[in-house]
Parts: structure tokens; C-alpha cells; sequence
């Protein structure tokens, strides 16, 4: 158990070295030599900025009718380009020359004492 006489046992925010403070004003790390402030573990951290200081996003343009119905024309006429190769469709393979699956199962004949 820590003797009375020694004081708080505090660490250093500079080089994380315990050590008590002797009861001593100023409170200096005797690893370092920085001195100990206490305020500083006590002091709220400086929040976000202010609501007011922040910018402010702006607002989306609007667009017209007719803005909307040059991107829709444009944009049909850029699908219905795609669309005239025909020729990059997949095509369905022949499976008629497969063998049927049927013919490696063997039969095996229900015991007819078997209830289940």
C-alpha cells in the first residue's frame, strides 16, 4: 500500500512514465522533466465548429423539362446503339448427343419382407 506521504501516483501525458507526486506544486515528471498539469486531463477537448461556421452544401440545380427529355432522348439513343449487334446473343448448345443418366443406376428389388 502506497504511503500517505508520497501523494497521488500520476502519469505523465508526455512520456507515460507512473510516478507519485510527492505532494509537491509544481508536479514534475521525473523521467522527463515536463511538468504535470492537472487541468489538462480535466479540460473539455474543442468540439466540431459551430453549426453556423461549417458551409453549407448547396442546393442540386433544377432542371427543366426540356433538360430532362435531351438526357432521356440521349440516353435511348446510346441503348438502342447497343442493341443493334444481334450477333453477340448467346446461342443455345446442343445437348442431344448427352447420354441418359438413367442407364448407370442399378435396379435393386424391394424384399418383400421388408415393411418399411
Amino acid at each position: 500500500m502506497a504511503k500517505p506521504e508520497w501523494g497521488v501516483k500520476r502519469t505523465c501525458l508526455a512520456c507515460a512514465t507512473r510516478f507519485y507526486d510527492m505532494r509537491k506544486d509544481p508536479i514534475l515528471c521525473p523521467s522527463c522533466g515536463v511538468k504535470f498539469d492537472v487541468e489538462t486531463i480535466f479540460r473539455p477537448r474543442r468540439s466540431r465548429a459551430a453549426p453556423d461556421e461549417t458551409p453549407k452544401p448547396e442546393a442540386p440545380a433544377v432542371k427543366s423539362d426540356e433538360d430532362i427529355e435531351k438526357e432521356l432522348a440521349a440516353l435511348a439513343d446510346d441503348s438502342a446503339a447497343d442493341d443493334d449487334d444481334e450477333d453477340d446473343d448467346a446461342t443455345i448448345e446442343d445437348t442431344s448427343d448427352l447420354e441418359d443418366d438413367n442407364t448407370d443406376v442399378p435396379i435393386v428389388p424391394k424384399d418383400i419382407n421388408d415393411e418399411s
